[in-house]
């Protein structure tokens, strides 16, 4: 069976995501830390929903889109937080719906605060191989009828925030359950262990402007280790801009204005320098945050605004 040429690039994307990173890329992970590590649930005195939209590699047919939703809020006289998180990544043929439950402890440590949460639900893998483009029709070696795996899935994190520093490590899909599709794409295929490990401060320049720097190391065995370095500028608390290098990809802007004080929105662009640049124009990212500020926790540490969401 002859198969177009863009086929081969589909399969390609289906050894990635059996074999490679299989959690969706963000460039915006600063702004959306819970996405990254359930320890950041409830860890300010703010209830938060964030709605986040990202296009990667533009240009190619049938190129990752990937659409989040999150809320989380903390329960401040049990010092608990708690969290809903939904991601729904679409690639080609391949559809994930990742949706948990977070919940997390936070107890002063060492002068400030040191959080750990756990994450918890459902993972779902979709293939419709009926949407491939191919010369012969009615391949027996194509599932008629799209094919779908649930399989549990567990993750953990730890966030720890002093004045305007903050560190966590988070480590995701702990459970090595197969996906039981019960075709070639899930033979011995599972989702992977995640880590992150992520660390920034927050310098105050004088009483206008805020320097952020931070940096993201993502690794899943197997793969190469990546690392994102982060710089953002702030004025007044108000707009933001800045620049970000993800290791052998890409080069990104950043934009993000606080329209009132609990809405805020972000977008970010990131240009390809990878081979890729040669059929892709890079990547978009648009993120929307609406929070509901609480009343200030028993005890209040001393923790910079940008942390509140």
């Amino acid at each position: 069976m002859k198969i177009k040429a863009w086929f081969i690039y589909v399969n390609f994307l289906l050894v990635i995501q059996s074999f490679g990173q299989q959690d969706p890329m963000y460039s915006m992970y600063m702004f959306d830390k819970v996405l990254i590590n359930p320890a950041y649930a409830g860890s300010s005195n703010w209830a938060v929903g964030t709605l986040k939209y990202r296009q990667q590699f533009i240009g190619f047919g049938g190129n990752p889109v990937t659409q989040t939703f999150n809320f989380h809020s903390p329960i401040q006289s049990k010092h608990i937080g708690v969290g809903l998180k939904v991601v729904n990544d679409k690639m080609a043929v391949l559809n994930t719906l990742n949706a948990t439950l977070q919940v997390s402890y936070h107890l002063n440590f060492a002068g400030g605060k040191l959080s750990l949460g756990i994450d918890g639900g459902v993972y779902n893998r979709r293939i419709d191989y009926q949407k491939l483009i191919v010369s012969t029709k009615g391949d027996n070696a194509l599932s008629q009828v799209p094919v779908s795996s649930t399989i549990p899935d567990i993750s953990y994190g730890m966030y720890y925030q002093k004045n305007q520093f903050y560190v966590g490590f988070s480590e995701y899909h702990l459970l090595k359950k197969d996906f039981n599709d019960r075709t070639l794409a899930s033979s011995g295929s599972h989702l992977y262990k995640h880590i992150y490990i992520l660390a920034g401060n927050v310098f105050t320049l004088n009483k206008y402007w805020n320097w952020e720097p931070n940096m993201l190391m993502k690794w899943q065995p197997g793969s190469a280790l990546q690392f994102d370095f982060n710089a953002m500028l702030y004025y007044q608390d108000r707009f933001g801009a800045g620049i970000q290098y993800r290791t052998g990809d890409a080069l990104a802007a950043v934009l993000k204005v606080n329209i009132l004080e609990n809405l805020r929105v972000t977008f970010s662009y990131d240009y390809t320098l990878s081979k890729l640049s040669r059929y892709s124009t890079g990547a978009c990212e648009v993120l929307i945050s609406y929070g509901i500020k609480l009343p200030p926790p028993p005890v209040k540490k001393e923790i910079h605004p940008r942390y509140y969401f």
